[in-house]
């Protein structure tokens, strides 16, 4: 397992931003300073993700990633700007090959395992992991190919503890420490909260 991987998988719980703007990157990043967040995943689909991905990454203690990175356009920008892991819903034997190239970990979502084998993939992504199946999905394609999984997608914090204690699942991404998005105190709140799940 690459150093990445180890230490989100260490981590457990990755906050997901999504709404946030360039604007906001100050009171963000002090969020995650005041909660001893250690990292975080930005997702690429906002119209300014690939600026706050690359305003993050300058960040020594943070470990920042991209998230639901959709095309190898996107994937490339996001490495440029000094993402450290990709999240991708996609599989995509490009972005795959490119993130391989750059020694940047990749976690992309596909129901063959075959697929996953082919291209020495150990750690996928599972998203969204409800309609995939959920726990079910992950035991059988473990069972194919020994994977194990950071698992996304409608994740909510009381579903925490069913997700992170099955032995194939690494952790999670997601963005619910951010639902109260303007309120700076309940969200370093709850992004304390995520140090719960965290392993020494």
């Amino acid at each position: 397992m690459d150093t990445t991987t180890f230490t989100l998988s260490k981590i457990r719980c990755i906050p997901m931003v999504k709404l946030y703007t360039q604007s906001q990157a100050p009171k963000l990043i002090q969020a995650l300073k005041d909660s001893g967040v250690r990292a975080v995943n930005v997702s690429q689909q906002g119209g300014d993700g690939p600026a706050l991905l690359k305003i993050l990454s300058k960040e020594e203690t943070l470990l920042v990633g991209a998230g639901n990175v959709q095309t190898y356009e996107q994937a490339e920008r996001a490495i440029h700007a000094g993402a450290a892991f990709i999240f991708s819903p996609l599989f995509d034997e490009r972005m795959i090959e490119l993130c391989h190239n750059r020694c940047v970990p990749i976690y992309p979502v596909t129901t063959q395992a075959n697929l996953a084998v082919l291209h020495q993939l150990k750690v996928l992504g599972c998203y969204p992991v409800e309609e995939l199946g959920g726990l079910s999905f992950i035991d059988r394609m473990a069972a194919e190919g020994d994977f194990s999984f950071f698992v996304a997608g409608h994740i909510d914090e009381s579903m925490m503890n069913h997700y992170l204690n099955h032995p194939h699942v690494l952790g999670m991404t997601g963005s619910w420490m951010f639902k109260d998005a303007d309120n700076w105190k309940a969200v370093t709140d709850a992004l304390i909260r995520t140090k719960q799940y965290w392993l020494s």
